[in-house]
């Protein structure tokens, strides 16, 4: 299953086979300057937002995920940046993850 991930700041929103949520943390994760400054509020909301379309599960092959960042990306994302993105989508079980 691939999966497109949208992360905005305090917001992400997930899309697959035609299904789709949008989750907002239960603590933020976005910082003043960067678009992740908490690593772990971040990986619970991909978590619950992969839940909710349905895309992990016991019997499920693991997602590939398609991560973008939406905001705070002005010259393009750094490499510290891509890495923490890529992290968390690895983090939640994606077999591949790929940030652009």
């Amino acid at each position: 299953m691939e999966v497109r991930v949208e992360v905005f700041a305090d917001r992400m929103e997930v899309a697959s086979g035609g299904q789709s949520a949008t989750v907002r943390p239960s603590v933020p994760y976005a910082g003043q300057r960067i678009l992740i400054g908490s690593f772990q509020p971040a990986v619970d909301c991909l978590r619950q937002a992969l839940d909710e379309i349905g895309a992990c599960g016991t019997f499920k092959r693991k997602p590939a995920l398609q991560i973008q960042a939406m905001e705070m990306n002005e010259g393009g994302l750094s490499e510290v940046e891509e890495r923490c993105l890529r992290e968390v989508g690895l983090t939640v079980g994606a077999r591949s993850v790929e940030v652009r």
